[in-house]
């Protein structure tokens, strides 16, 4: 196998068992990782968990082998984690179509996250005023006041202080934390850890991140819920976050009183999410810049924030192993697609 690999132009390096592999892998971070289910030492099974919980290698591609019948669907490999599965026994040809498709995918996703990340980097400087002093000048002005008006102020006045403090504690909580996801620098810790989510789950994660945004905005009378769920492999805080964002944008740049649609339905092996506004749109030059990872117009706030939100839902879906398509028409509103594959119990 490596040789017919490397007769194709790759590089290649072979390790014994799932042991030397895990060393190997960290000392050379391949781009692909071709391994059997059943090795001594450790399965295949188990190295795709442990490097699924590695920072560091959580992010390769990962194709799973083995000629048991048991595991003859493709499915079943990849509800493991793997990116693809191979039943053996297979000819060059095959094995040559699989690592070509891998080492796509991992060319466009590394394009597509240094291209973002690399973005956003490029706007903090101008953003990151507007972002995260905005709201904290907000905090900071009504403490100081209620500070001042403590011993004059009716319960109703400082109930409205604390609510208006609380809302901004939270506008800025989010944006940090919308940062911190695009970067990469977000902790896992609670719900950031992914998992089989049964179909209830998965509806109640789209609906709360839907809500939590329509509350935010104070229009919950314009959001429409029509959820269908199905089986997928993701974190609950991942797809609530993927939910509430692609909310948030669509209600940010569309009217107070018209409808914003979040509908959700499987499709064959594919759970496709779809949100639609019947606002201001995009054109097509802004559609190919944030297609691209570009930030519309750096001196624009506005445009800075579809900027983030988009590239924070693309990274998003990427974690998901998803696929992202929008839609937009100037004066005639937005829609973006989300596929999610679906995964069997």
């Amino acid at each position: 196998m490596a040789l017919g690999l490397e007769t194709n132009g790759y590089s290649t390096m072979v390790a014994a068992d799932g042991i030397i592999g895990l060393e190997m892998a960290h000392a050379h971070m391949p781009d692909l990782i071709l391994c059997d289910v059943d090795m001594p030492g450790k399965d295949g099974r188990v190295l795709l968990r442990e490097l699924r919980a590695d920072p560091k290698l959580s992010d390769r591609q990962f194709v799973l082998m083995t000629g048991r019948a048991p595991m003859a669907n493709q499915r079943s490999g990849m509800d493991l984690g793997a990116d693809d599965f191979l039943l053996k026994p297979f000819d060059l040809a095959a094995l040559i179509r699989c690592v070509e498709a891998r080492m796509a995918r991992a060319g466009l996703s590394r394009r597509i996250d240094d291209e973002g990340v690399e973005q956003l980097r490029k706007s903090l400087n101008s953003s990151l005023p507007h972002e995260f002093f905005t709201p904290l000048a907000g905090i900071l002005g009504l403490t100081e006041l209620l500070q001042k008006e403590l011993d004059t102020a009716s319960k109703d006045e400082i109930r409205d202080y604390l609510r208006e403090i609380h809302d901004a504690g939270r506008r800025l909580h989010r944006r940090l934390s919308n940062y911190l996801l695009i970067l990469g620098l977000e902790p896992k810790g609670v719900g950031r850890e992914a998992r089989l989510l049964g179909a209830d789950v998965v509806v109640k994660m789209i609906s709360d991140g839907a809500t939590a945004s329509a509350t935010r905005h104070n229009r919950v009378a314009d959001l429409g819920l029509d959820l269908v769920g199905a089986i997928i492999h993701a974190s609950p805080a991942d797809l609530a976050a993927l939910s509430e964002e692609l909310v948030d944008n669509a209600l940010t740049y569309s009217d107070r009183g018209t409808p914003v649609r979040v509908r959700t339905a499987p499709d064959g092996g594919l759970l496709r999410l779809t949100v639609v506004d019947l606002g201001r749109g995009m054109t097509v030059k802004q559609q190919r810049q944030l297609d691209s990872g570009v930030t519309a117009d750096p001196k624009s706030h506005d445009n800075q924030s579809v900027g983030v939100g988009l590239t924070l839902v693309r990274k998003l879906v990427q974690v998901l192993d998803g696929e992202v398509r929008l839609e937009s028409e100037v004066g005639k509103g937005t829609t973006i697609h989300i596929a999610l594959p679906i995964r069997s119990v």
